[in-house]
């Protein structure tokens, strides 16, 4: 008798082994899943233009005299070269100082403009990473320091100081995230139309 249990328990271990591995066969290899991990997204472009930025800028100019009447304001023209500084506390927006000395053309001596502007400017290595060039648009108040002001009684030609407004644009073009060149060109609305100034400007820029 007990032969005979022994022996069934090891045909029923045998059938049920059996019966797993069919039921295995059955059902198939086992699948894998087909979706993959997504890639983390590249990091956005780093712009050689930065927010709480400070820049300082030297430049040479040429202003012009729209004005029929040469005896006033800087005359026919001058040549000249000044300082600017900027504080950017946003990326694409800022505010700046300028002031330019100038030669005027219709008399021994020298003009000055003065100005205090705001900025906008838009990075565009900020879609092209390579392209390190931010075109602005600037706007302000200032002054006209020393220009012709006609003549006085004895001949001679005077000099005064007017308020002006400019509105203008130009392109900076950063070299290193420090180093900038830049040209720019800007009207100045000058208290009486004869006084008015086409300024153009280029020079270099240091951003810290």
């Amino acid at each position: 008798m007990k032969r005979t249990a022994k022996t069934k328990a090891l045909v029923v271990s045998a059938i049920a082994a059996i019966l797993g591995q069919t039921a295995v066969c059955l059902a198939g290899p086992t699948e894998t899943s087909s979706k993959e991990v997504a890639a983390p997204p590249p990091p956005p472009p780093t712009s050689f233009f930065r927010a709480n930025e400070f820049d300082i800028g030297a430049f040479a100019t040429y202003a012009k005299g729209t004005a029929n009447d040469l005896d006033l304001g800087i005359g026919e023209h001058g040549w000249g070269g000044g300082i600017d500084a900027a504080y950017f506390p946003w990326l694409y927006a800022g505010f700046r100082f300028q002031g330019a000395a100038i030669s005027i053309s219709r008399a021994d001596q020298t003009a000055g403009i003065v100005t205090g502007d705001a900025v906008l400017r838009y990075p565009l290595d900020l879609v092209a990473p390579n392209l390190h060039l931010a075109p602005y648009a600037f706007g302000g108040v200032g002054g006209l320091l020393g220009g012709l002001d006609g003549f006085n009684h004895h001949g001679n030609l005077r000099t005064d100081s007017r308020v002006l407004g400019n509105v203008g644009g130009g392109l900076e073009y950063r070299v290193t995230p420090h180093i900038g060149l830049f040209g720019e060109a800007g009207y100045n609305f000058v208290d009486g139309p004869d006084n008015n100034i086409l300024q153009v400007n280029w020079g270099a820029r240091f951003a810290f």
